[in-house]
């Protein structure tokens, strides 16, 4: 199984996973990606933390960005993880 990294970019910070996490594809690295945006977006709302511009950047194990994907994503679709089609169309920022 190929390993995911979770990068979290806010501003001129970013923040590297460095550990990742062995995923059975882009779709599953979509639908973790989606629950820590909720974890993070959740957590730094309730300490009136903006999350505007967050971006929740995933990479595989051959440090190939495989897409990004906002922190307002990851909060509006609550419950509902990601698809296929939306995880593909998430647009990719160099």
């Amino acid at each position: 199984m190929p390993r995911y990294y979770f990068h979290l970019r806010h501003g001129q910070l970013t923040v590297i996973d460095q550990e990742g996490m062995e995923l059975a594809g882009d779709i599953e690295a979509a639908q973790e990606a989606a629950r820590r945006g909720r974890k993070i977006a959740t957590s730094e709302a309730l300490r009136a933390i903006p999350t505007q511009g967050g971006l929740i950047i995933i990479e595989d194990e051959w440090e190939g960005r495989v897409f990004e994907l906002p922190l307002e994503v990851g909060v509006s679709v609550g419950s509902r993880l990601p698809c296929e089609a939306e995880a593909n169309h998430v647009p990719w920022r160099p």
